[in-house]
């Protein structure tokens, strides 16, 4: 990395960004003017919103992931859900404590104080983002908790056409497709029957209430300082060490993390491919899988043992259905066999083009490839191959007892199996005729 021309360049990538009109922030061009400027007329909450968890991996208001079926764990699906806000918890928000309202200080500040480095006026930056913060609160309070979020009511399959009607103060179709669309694989076309999952219907239909109600230029600012706030992390010093103001009083971090170590985080968290295959080429040993398919039946042999020996409290068609559904788990071990295939890689990788003198160049590029890696997932069926996890202290090898790795991975082997029979796991694939009487019996 070419730290100096790093520190150069100062905030000149990020706001050769914020000229794209999809990209402007409304208070930073009130001191810019020019191809900085927020024109109302010209603002498109759907194009922004898409155009940003496309291109920047960033998920804002909506949150749209691809991930297994809970009732069909073997494909996968397109998700909506409430997105996370800037501070950790919805208390932080709402609480009068005296370290929610230290956190909610310092993050105005932080707003603010960013604003102002990309060139807003100062009290113009100080009023819109004690709107923006006030906004935040709004949704904070919005959101559905933690404990409150079950399988069951979580579990909400429409198409797209079904949702619009549901919601209709917001372009679904539009939305979705301009996201999955933009990955660029003719498989990928997004019709209005597209099943989805929508983890929190009531909260999408407060969210467009509250938007709807809101000055568009808070909305704006608030989508863009989100956006702005996640990419940060690429620019030149000043901003590194404003943040890390802003993490002292939220998460106590006292200092910055290393180029390296940030570089290192970036290529291992979203190049999954490549750093898999060099995991594969550098670590792992062949004759592991094998032995973890053994432990695998192992376990599973334990499992059923216990169901048909063990337990009193379960009708014998119920056991039938449990011993059929823990015979139907999929033991995939270590990785696909795609990994070793160089063809496939290189073209995982081709369109990335990396630059030492363009870090937040080369950062974006790295968003955008791990957008587009999750959303091709969405045609192709479930893999999961812990390879990484196959190694001390959870798994030994042939020159150690046995008990050693049943006592370690094979505690993580049989906590993954039972979760086929849990709260989620009963929802899905081969379910067990037990969920459907009445809990009061057991």
């Amino acid at each position: 990395i070419n730290e100096k021309r790093q520190e150069q360049l100062d905030s000149r990538p990020l706001l050769k960004t914020l000229r794209q009109p999809e990209f402007r922030w409304p208070v930073v061009g009130e001191g810019l003017l020019g191809d900085w400027q927020w024109l109302p007329g010209q603002w498109d909450l759907q194009k922004t919103l898409s155009a940003i968890r496309a291109q920047h991996s960033k998920n804002i208001l909506i949150r749209l992931s691809v991930a297994p079926d809970d009732k069909n764990s073997t494909h996968h699906i397109l998700k909506l859900d409430q997105e996370l806000l800037t501070l950790p918890s919805i208390e932080d928000y709402t609480s009068n404590t005296t370290s929610a309202k230290a956190y909610r200080a310092a993050l105005l500040s932080l707003m603010v104080d960013i604003a102002v480095m990309l060139g807003a006026p100062q009290k113009a930056a100080r009023v819109q983002m004690e709107e923006v913060l006030a906004f935040e609160i709004k949704l904070a309070k919005m959101l559905i908790p933690f404990e409150e979020r079950t399988s069951e009511n979580m579990y909400n399959k429409y198409t797209l056409s079904r949702l619009q009607r549901l919601i209709p103060k917001f372009d679904w179709l539009a939305y979705v497709r301009a996201v999955v669309e933009s990955a660029g694989d003719p498989s990928l076309s997004i019709s209005p029957s597209e099943p989805v999952i929508v983890r929190a219907p009531q909260y999408f239909k407060d969210l467009f209430k509250l938007i709807n109600t809101t000055d568009p230029r808070t909305v704006a600012n608030y989508v863009q300082w989100r956006s702005v706030l996640s990419q940060t992390t690429a620019l030149s010093r000043r901003f590194l060490y404003r943040y890390l103001d802003y993490a002292r009083v939220t998460t106590g971090t006292t200092s910055l993390m290393s180029q390296v170590d940030k570089c290192v985080g970036y290529i291992r968290n979203l190049l999954l491919l490549p750093t898999g295959r060099l995991f594969i080429d550098t670590h792992f040993q062949e004759d592991k899988k094998q032995m973890m398919e053994e432990l695998v039946e192992g376990v599973r042999w334990a499992f059923v043992d216990m169901l048909e020996k063990e337990n009193s409290w379960m009708d014998e068609p119920t056991k039938k259905r449990a011993v059929e559904k823990a015979d139907a788990v999929l033991a995939k071990v270590g990785y696909p066999e795609f990994y070793l295939n160089d063809t496939y890689v290189n073209e995982d990788l081709k369109h990335l083009s990396f630059s030492e003198t363009d870090y937040y160049g080369n950062i974006m590029q790295v968003f955008g490839h791990s957008a587009m890696d999750y959303i091709r997932r969405l045609r192709k069926s479930v893999q999961r191959f812990p390879a990484g996890e196959l190694q001390k202290p959870f798994f030994w090898g042939n020159e150690y007892p046995r008990s050693l790795s049943y006592g370690a991975i094979g505690v993580i082997v049989g906590h993954e199996l039972t979760h086929g029979f849990d709260n989620n796991g009963k929802l899905t694939s081969n379910r067990c005729v037990w969920v459907q009487y009445p809990m009061s019996l057991f």
